[in-house]
């Protein structure tokens, strides 16, 4: 039984891993991981820092950003209108940083922080645009087998963000090179 769900659980994840499924199926997990482990590091930190400077350096490059902002995780590039709720101490015309990012990508690549990325290589600014109240809505609550009924109008403050920028600087793939990512590969 526990080589069938070895079998299922344990596949190459890859045709470039033939071997290392081979091994798994001949009995030897230890030199199938060690296989899987030869193949993510002899490929993985200087190509991808190669490819992904360049894209980074392009101004025209679109990109995105996973922020958090109020207890939620919003994606998004510049333009973007963000609908935060709750009183907040921003005024109309403030322009913000958001330092919390999670995550920053393009079509072709993405990086992802542990939990964050560094606030001084990764930048998002934002400018609240409007700042008023949603519609009030009816708060309604009744307790069974009391005389108590409570009903109330609620509303709650919204402020409205726009995302100006999404910028990463180059240096952020000097500064975790060799030894995060080789980790992160092999692990």
């Amino acid at each position: 039984i526990l080589s069938m769900l070895a079998a299922a659980f344990l596949r190459p994840c890859s045709s470039s891993t033939a071997a290392a499924a081979a091994a798994l199926r001949r009995g030897t997990a230890a030199a199938a991981m060690n296989q899987r482990r030869m193949i993510a590091t002899d490929s993985a930190p200087e190509n991808l820092t190669a490819k992904i400077a360049p894209q980074l350096a392009d101004e025209r490059r679109r990109l995105f950003a996973v922020v958090h902002v109020n207890e939620r995780q919003w994606k998004v590039t510049s333009g973007d209108l963000i609908q935060l709720e709750g009183a907040s101490p921003l005024e109309f015309g403030d322009k913000i940083k958001l330092e919390k990012v999670l995550a920053v990508g393009s079509a072709d690549f993405s990086l992802f922080g542990r939990p964050l990325l560094p606030a001084d290589q990764v930048t998002v600014e934002a400018t609240v645009v409007e700042r008023s109240h949603k519609n009030p809505e009816l708060y309604y609550r009744h307790y069974n087998h009391h005389q108590t009924k409570i009903a109330r109008w609620e509303s709650t403050e919204t402020t409205m963000l726009r995302i100006d920028s999404v910028r990463v600087s180059p240096s952020i793939l000097s500064d975790h090179s060799s030894d995060e990512t080789r980790e992160a590969a092999t692990v």
